[in-house]
């Protein structure tokens, strides 16, 4: 068996539309589908993806992430890259409020005994994910920002910054050199 999965494949997976020279490995899984991939698109093996998602073109998603896109939907843009074992969900239980997790229950169900949130993903473009990380409904991750492996992201990080709450301080952002890294993906898209 090849170790990608073909447009037909793709297509009969949920992918509507596909790029050239994506790597998608036949070990992924696909629930409700409805995804794009632009070109130069690499996804790699025990990655799964539910519901609404957009990748766009030179994309990695490594090794064990899970993309729940649902119906809000995740976006990816070009050069982004999710390390292993990152998660990302556009639909949450609230841990806070008192109440039922929501996942067994329908929509009805749901507004009478728990409080979901249901926002989307947005990754912009050049951004980078540490291995671990989850990111939450409604997260924002500006152009060439960053997370460090393990991180939490529930909120906007602007962009060109390093973002990490895995630091014994709290650091959480760190402005990175904006214009060098906008030049460097100018030159990166030219080739």
């Amino acid at each position: 068996m090849p170790l990608y999965l073909n447009k037909k494949q793709l297509k009969k997976i949920g992918f509507k539309k596909i790029g050239e020279n994506c790597k998608i490995s036949n070990l992924i899984r696909g629930y409700n589908l409805d995804c794009t991939l632009g070109d130069n698109v690499r996804i790699d093996d025990d990655v799964v993806l539910k519901g609404k998602i957009n990748i766009k073109s030179n994309v990695h998603i490594a090794r064990g992430c899970t993309l729940s896109g649902g119906e809000k939907g995740i976006f990816l843009d070009n050069f982004s890259t999710l390390s292993n074992f990152c998660q990302l969900f556009t639909k949450s239980d609230d841990y806070f409020l008192p109440g039922v997790s929501g996942g067994t229950l329908n929509e009805n169900k749901q507004k009478q005994f728990c409080k979901i949130h249901n926002k989307k993903i947005k990754i912009g473009k050049s951004v980078i994910v540490g291995t671990f990380s989850v990111i939450l409904p409604g997260t924002e991750m500006g152009d060439f920002s960053s997370a460090g492996a393990f991180s939490l992201i529930t909120k906007k990080i602007k962009n060109g910054y390093f973002f990490s709450n895995l630091e014994t301080k709290n650091i959480k952002l760190k402005k990175r050199n904006l214009i060098k890294l906008n030049n460097v993906y100018k030159k990166a898209i030219l080739k």
